[in-house]
């Protein structure tokens, strides 16, 4: 079969067996307890998807839990925000959305902060910030890395968001046009340096092709996804090489690779290199006594997680809808603002609202809700495993449980495993 075939036919529980692999999810917290499974993470996915909100954790950390056992979240922050720029592994770069990838692939990442940086300098964003960003780069030049706090009081100017402070705005367009890189985070304060400071020289200084930018970034979003749906990887509208012309590229080399699932509208698309993984996962399912997953596998999945990205195919394969309520208003909320969905084998069988409680430091159970067709008593010992782990992972107390649900069959089965974990 040529690269570019679409002739590799899967069912759909083939498919779903691949994902929960190729996603590190079966068995789940499989990694080792170590910093370089970070890396051996996001090597694997492409990239981890970054967001600030920290109701039960932060995305890429949950990200990372449910698949690295005893994870820790200081090790994502040592490898990001390292002084010493050889130590720095990771960097934040836009790719769609704002995504941790490994700091070598840096040169696949300066088409968006090379654009922007010609935009600013044409249309006058540039001149018009010119004082106050002259500024911040010699301050930042004399004494080192400097957040927007820094700068004090400026007058009120326009910018992407709205009327913003000017040393604000300033600061965010030379980091947005990459003269300036990130050098740590501390909640929703951010310190910038000279990118000479903080990235490697070899890293910083290396250049290539702005077709092989979009080739890598195109692959990359694959490989998060694991399988796409033929439109299922966003392109950008000001790339030159278009979808038809990059899925040719990548899957005449073997980059890509077609297929087809049973009943569905195609095709898909695989990284080449997950051919055998797939076919392996076809000969788990196929036959009438195919190799089960186990039920008691069970990851709790951020809202952010890659395995639920494209909601689309989340419903066609898994017949799972899911929607992230954090920003639908409170009275049209379903469920709640941050439920995860709960993978079970290579299923998804539930949802769950934990929540860390500021004030005490303890880790609430808000709800928990089974999909139709799931069976409980099958899934509760991996359930309370997964819950008692994200207990660790946030450093929390035990928490509680709401009388509706311990009520339940299996709300007393879930508390009897978590007091049975706890000793």
């Amino acid at each position: 079969m040529s690269a570019g075939d679409a002739s590799l036919r899967v069912s759909r529980a083939a498919a779903r067996r691949f994902l929960a692999e190729r996603h590190m999810l079966l068995p789940p917290r499989q990694l080792p307890a170590r910093k370089g499974s970070v890396l051996a993470l996001v090597e694997r996915l492409g990239s981890l998807q970054f967001d600030p909100v920290d109701l039960a954790g932060r995305s890429h950390e949950i990200v990372c839990h449910a698949r690295i056992d005893g994870f820790e979240p200081r090790w994502v922050d040592e490898l990001l925000y390292a002084k010493v720029p050889a130590h720095r592994a990771l960097v934040e770069q836009y790719n769609g959305v704002l995504v941790i990838v490994p700091a070598s692939e840096l040169p696949y990442y300066r088409r968006p902060a090379d654009k922007r940086r010609e935009r600013y300098w044409r249309d006058g964003t540039y001149k018009r910030l010119k004082p106050w960003a002259d500024t911040i780069m010699s301050r930042i030049t004399a004494e080192g890395p400097l957040s927007a706090a820094d700068f004090g009081p400026s007058k009120s100017v326009a910018w992407s968001w709205g009327q913003t402070p000017a040393y604000r705005a300033a600061l965010e367009m030379l980091q947005l046009a990459g003269l300036l890189h990130l050098a740590r985070r501390d909640g929703s304060r951010r310190w910038f340096d000279l990118a000479e400071r903080l990235i490697p020289r070899n890293v910083l200084e290396r250049r290539v092709s702005e077709e092989e930018q979009i080739e890598h970034t195109f692959l990359a979003r694959h490989r998060d996804l694991g399988l796409a749906s033929a439109n299922g990887v966003w392109v950008q509208t000001d790339w030159p090489l278009k979808r038809k012309e990059l899925v040719r590229r990548l899957t005449e080399r073997g980059a890509l690779l077609n297929i087809e699932i049973d009943g569905l509208p195609g095709p898909w698309r695989i990284p080449g290199g997950e051919r055998f993984a797939l076919e392996a996962a076809m000969r788990a399912t196929a036959g009438t006594r195919p190799v089960a997953a186990d039920p008691n596998a069970v990851a709790l999945l951020s809202p952010l997680d890659p395995l639920i990205h494209d909601r689309k195919r989340l419903e066609t394969l898994y017949n799972f809808h899911y929607r992230w309520e954090i920003y639908t208003p409170e009275k049209r909320r379903v469920y709640g603002p941050y439920v995860m969905p709960i993978h079970a084998g290579d299923a998804i069988v539930g949802r769950i609202q934990l929540r860390r409680v500021k004030e005490t430091g303890a880790m609430t159970i808000d709800g928990l809700w089974w999909e139709r067709g799931a069976k409980p008593t099958r899934h509760i010992a991996g359930l309370a495993n997964a819950i008692a782990a994200h207990q660790r992972l946030l450093g929390s107390t035990a928490g509680q449980m709401p009388k509706e649900i311990a009520d339940r069959s299996d709300g007393r089965r879930l508390f009897t495993a978590l007091r049975k974990i706890a000793g």
